[in-house]
């Protein structure tokens, strides 16, 4: 029985790693390939269409809390549920939008219930299976999931080649309405650990829980740290390509960018096989400064080239591990219970650091230049990490942590 019952949570994980490859793929992956055709149908420009994209983003993050305690209250996999079905009738109304009004709101609808499927759905679904000990499978999950862009660009390119941007959300909307929901109603029938009887006790946490007079300022240094360095990763991650183009890779600035994908699957695989041990806070450190430090590759003065692939793989490193963190951290520091909604309480802060980081990063630029921004960026990234150094030194003091990573 307990075999089975570890055969059904591996599939479990399996199951939701497919559903964020489609989630991710669908409503951000796909997005910049199709805007160009959508443009060109509705007569707008491309900036138009990305704002109306980033207001969904923001929408988005005011969801979040909401959705979190639903989730909380009806368990994440049930609400996953009426979020796939809710996002395939979205697309399906985006794909037949025959004036361009009508896909906005469409788009912004599908932002604003995004996170009803998304990383922060599947951790709780995660934490409701496995209880306290869920983290390697959240390190599995985004093992997974961060194939979605590999697979959706090119699948994007394809669909919209053989039947348009219509077509190419029509097919999206199959997808999630004839794959992601028949799993997402799987899984709100797999029994959380905790309650299967074979099981002779609930899995214990991994690591000692906080003290209760700890909290508080534990969730506001987890919360900046996490909005800051958010912001920075939404900023890079618009402007890579022209900043990597500027310090002089000219064009080889793509293909040197192509190298985050690879660093962010072989730090989560890294993670999975050999940090089992390390408590998430400081994996977000691991996270928090591999950001300011690819800055700092290319204020050194290095070979364009190494500076350049140094960035690229230390940014991939960062923007991997922040997704494990934003979930193992949460769990690891404030146990199981309520762990939707504060997750949700994150995203919300997440979200309105991040969604002005792109045109500030491009303001930045304007006024200081290439090298004046990563100057302000490296900066900002150390500032994002001392929130969570400071939360180890405590943590250390108070015994719940090594004085050692």
């Amino acid at each position: 029985m307990l075999c089975r019952r570890g055969a059904r949570l591996m599939w479990a994980v399996l199951a939701l790693g497919v559903t964020q490859i489609l989630g991710y793929g669908a409503l951000y992956y796909a997005f910049p390939i199709l805007v160009p055709h959508v443009a060109a149908t509705f007569e707008q420009p491309e900036t138009v269409l990305y704002v109306v994209f980033s207001v969904g983003l923001l929408l988005g993050g005011f969801t979040a809390p909401v959705l979190g305690r639903a989730m909380d209250r009806f368990g994440a996999p049930r609400v996953m549920v009426w979020g796939s079905a809710a996002v395939a009738l979205a697309l399906i109304g985006v794909a037949l939008a025959p004036v361009f009004w009508l896909w906005a709101g469409a788009v912004l609808l599908i932002e604003a219930i995004s996170v009803a499927v998304l990383y922060d759905a599947a951790f709780a679904a995660l934490v409701r299976l496995r209880g306290p000990g869920a983290r390697r499978d959240i390190t599995r999950l985004t093992l997974i999931a961060g194939f979605a862009s590999t697979l959706f660009w090119p699948l994007t390119t394809a669909l919209v080649d053989l039947w348009g941007w219509r077509g190419a959300y029509a097919a999206f909307a199959v997808l999630h309405g004839g794959i992601a929901l028949p799993l997402h109603l799987w899984l709100a029938r797999v029994p959380p650990e905790v309650e299967d009887a074979t099981a002779p006790k609930p899995r214990a946490p991994e690591f000692p829980p906080l003290p209760p007079a700890l909290r508080q300022p534990a969730f506001i240094a987890v919360a900046a740290s996490f909005a800051l360095s958010g912001a920075l990763i939404a900023g890079f991650g618009v402007h890579m390509v022209p900043i990597l183009t500027a310090v002089g890779l000219g064009t080889q600035a793509v293909a040197v960018g192509m190298l985050v994908g690879p660093a962010q699957v072989s730090i989560r695989l890294i993670d999975a096989l050999f940090w089992r041990g390390l408590h998430p806070v400081s994996v977000a450190l691991v996270s928090g400064l591999a950001l300011p430090v690819a800055v700092l590759g290319l204020l050194a003065g290095l070979p364009v080239l190494v500076a350049g692939a140094g960035f690229a793989m230390l940014f991939g490193v960062g923007q991997g591990l922040a997704s494990i963190v934003r979930g193992s951290v949460p769990l690891a520091l404030f146990g199981s219970v309520g762990y939707g909604a504060r997750l949700g309480n994150l995203a919300l802060l997440r979200t309105l650091a991040s969604a002005g980081a792109p045109a500030g990063m491009a303001a930045l630029i304007a006024v200081l230049g290439v090298q004046g921004a990563l100057w302000a960026a490296l900066w900002l990234g150390l500032v994002a990490v001392l929130p969570l150094i400071w939360l180890r030194l405590v943590m250390a003091r108070a015994g719940v942590l090594a004085p050692v990573l």
